[in-house]
């Protein structure tokens, strides 16, 4: 069961009369009642302030209801010890000591049956299966909901308590992955406390409803209402619940495989763990910032919160140690200063009658012999766990360091495996040179977003024809590469035939059949493909011929700029008949224009003052801009333009423009 649960229902659980909005100046009130009352006064303050500070300081709840638990009972104040006991029991609920929970709440249930209370009775069932929800103990957490629920049931016009049982009925219908019926109860406490503008409770039932989504895949409606919940955590300055809703909302932009999204949530939802000192949620956020990056694939950041996540991880189990021996050593100074105080008041016994208690004393001291035999028992024995879990620790470290060595390696290995690619790739591409060799007045932009690149270009010329195409395969990095590799060669020997040139239009459509006859028996997926353009410049008559496959051309002069438009659909195997047949388009070209084949890589990239999009339309009146430059300075401003406006931001796809002339 995970943590927010249990967090959900311990606020509902706690008390319905305070609200988060008024807990400051109710706080400062608190304060000063506690020094002016009278015992059982001060021990209901005592709870209520506990109860205030559960959701984000449970360690000063936790000290605050133990002094109200010996106010009330030096006082033998019933009521006030049952509700120390529970007060105590959700606190340790919420730092997730669930079996010291349990132990305390079922002594404050105890109290309130003998006292026939059906309130409190009502209410620590609920707080009672919160803390076997804390432990996945789903069977009794269920037996102790319906036991709440059936006794709120009983009192109709109680409405809180209705709906504060309906999210623990909700949460149990949740386990049993019954998603409907679960946000059916959730609405219904979801509404209760909308109404009565209670936002703390509100917000968690609406977080609830967000989960039950998630958890049933549907993650629109999901992020909908994690989205709907995030300001009102921060309205109520609710560290916690706003660091889980960011959490729950990164996990479904990781569904939604929108990586970059999930990244900005879950490193918020860090920072606020990372500032509540909350390790055990640190290592969770973590470890899916490393599965995130992992994606991404950035290794170095995924390892660097790898890292992060053991730290903690770590830290979670060197706490529970310390808790553990702090414990041990305080009941050990304990005993041994209730020995000291019976050893002196055996010396003033024997000063008082002597002689008489001679033979008295020697039992005496045998006992407080074997009394400080079992002292050093325990001792040692604890002494033996913390050694033993201190080996442990080291053999953990020595495992990862193992993994890190084995991460390093692998990464080394894939790096010089895309490496490899790359020179491969390199040798399919025409360099400058011979691009500019063949096309005396042309440029080119080429930034692969990874070490190999997704887009490449075609430059050749046979006879009097030259072909110029710009290629954008599915993808980028290497799937994009391995796929660019396949389009290159069947493109060349498609060319290579002569049959079409003066006719682009038949390059793709034998270029569609080439992909549905040799991709289909193969694991890439049949859908991949390529959206290009080509050209054909014929030298004598110096005509263009131009077709597209989602890529547009533009022609550009002193008169403005023209857009030859491509067709709609790609040149895929999954094409259907009537998507293989393209359009081609005959110019007349001219001296003193440029014509532009370029992929959309540049147009999407995210940037500027404002993160947005550059687009075509700021493309084009780039290129109407600057075509009077020379190709050599216009490939320059170009390039410049594209890393200003990309500033400190993650390239997005590959970029690809070649612009040629007559």
């Amino acid at each position: 069961m995970p943590k927010i649960k249990v967090y959900i229902l311990l606020l509902f659980f706690t008390t319905l009369v305070l609200k988060i909005d008024a807990q400051n100046r109710k706080r400062d009130s608190l304060s000063h009642l506690i020094r002016t009352s009278h015992d059982t006064t001060k021990v209901k303050i005592l709870v209520s302030l506990s109860r205030m500070l559960e959701a984000n300081n449970p360690d000063s709840a936790l000290i605050i209801g133990d002094s109200a638990l010996k106010i009330a009972k030096k006082n033998n104040f019933q009521i006030g010890i049952g509700m120390a006991y529970n007060s105590v029991g959700s606190s340790l609920t919420t730092a997730g000591k669930y079996d010291l929970a349990i132990n305390n709440l079922i002594k404050g249930l105890q109290v309130f049956e003998k006292l026939k209370l059906k309130g409190a009775i009502t209410n620590n069932y609920n707080s009672l299966a919160n803390a076997y929800m804390g432990l996945k103990d789903n069977v009794k957490a269920k037996d102790y909901f319906l036991k709440a629920y059936n006794i709120s049931s009983e009192e109709p016009r109680n409405e809180s308590m209705i709906a504060v049982t309906s999210v623990g009925v909700g949460n149990m219908l949740l386990e049993e992955l019954k998603f409907k019926e679960a946000i059916k109860y959730y609405q219904q406490a979801e509404k209760y406390f909308k109404e009565k503008n209670i936002k703390n409770y509100e917000a968690m039932a609406t977080t609830m409803i967000g989960e039950t989504f998630l958890r049933d895949s549907n993650f629109v409606e999901a992020e909908k209402y994690f989205l709907k919940v995030i300001p009102i955590f921060r309205e109520i300055n609710d560290e916690y619940g706003l660091a889980t809703a960011l959490l729950n909302i990164g996990n479904v932009e990781m569904e939604k495989k929108d990586y970059n999204k999930a990244g900005i949530y879950l490193l918020e939802s860090l920072e606020l763990n990372k500032k509540r000192k909350a390790n055990d949620n640190i290592q969770s956020v973590a470890l899916i910032l490393s599965q995130l990056m992992e994606k991404k694939n950035k290794p170095v950041e995924a390892l660097n919160y790898y890292k992060i996540y053991m730290q903690y991880k770590d830290s979670v189990i060197n706490i529970e140690r310390n808790r553990s021996i702090a414990e041990s050593e305080s009941k050990y100074e304990s005993e041994k200063k209730e020995q000291q105080l019976k050893v002196k008041n055996l010396e003033l016994e024997k000063s008082q009658i002597q002689s008489s208690q001679r033979g008295m004393m020697v039992y005496i001291f045998a006992g407080a012999l074997l009394i400080f035999i079992i002292l050093l028992f325990f001792v040692f024995k604890q002494f033996s766990e913390k050694k033993k879990a201190n080996v442990l620790l080291t053999n953990k470290n020595i495992e990862i360091e193992k993994q890190k060595s084995i991460i390093e390696e692998k990464n080394k290995d894939i790096t010089d495996s895309i490496n490899y690619s790359k020179h491969i790739q390199q040798a399919i591409i025409p360099s400058t040179i011979k691009v500019k060799s063949t096309l005396n007045e042309s440029l080119i932009v080429f930034k692969p977003k990874d070490i190999v690149s997704g887009d490449f270009y075609f430059v050749e010329k046979i006879d009097d024809s030259i072909y110029v195409a710009v290629i954008d395969c599915t993808g980028h990095g290497v799937p994009g590469a391995l796929l660019s590799v396949f389009a290159y060669s069947n493109i060349k020997n498609i060319i290579s035939s002569g049959t079409y040139r003066s006719n682009p239009a038949g390059i793709l459509t034998e270029l569609c059949k080439q992909f549905k006859s040799n991709l289909q028996s193969h694991t890439i997926k049949i859908n991949d493909g390529v959206d290009m353009s080509i050209c054909i410049l014929n030298t004598e008559t110096k005509k263009i011929y131009y077709s597209g496959a989602k890529n547009n051309m533009l022609q550009v002069n002193d008169a403005g700029l023209k857009e030859y438009l491509a067709d709609r659909w790609g040149v895929s195997g999954a094409n259907e008949e009537k998507q293989t047949v393209f359009t081609n388009y005959e110019i007349e070209a001219k001296e003193g224009e440029k014509y532009f084949l370029f992929t959309d890589g540049f147009a999407d990239q995210f940037g500027g003052p404002k993160g947005k999009k550059f687009k075509l339309k700021q493309l084009e009146e780039l290129l109407l801009r600057t075509h009077n430059m020379p190709f050599e300075q216009q490939s320059f401003t170009l390039s410049q333009t594209f890393v200003d406006w990309k500033g400190n931001l993650e390239q997005i796809d590959d970029v690809t423009i070649i612009g040629f002339g007559i």
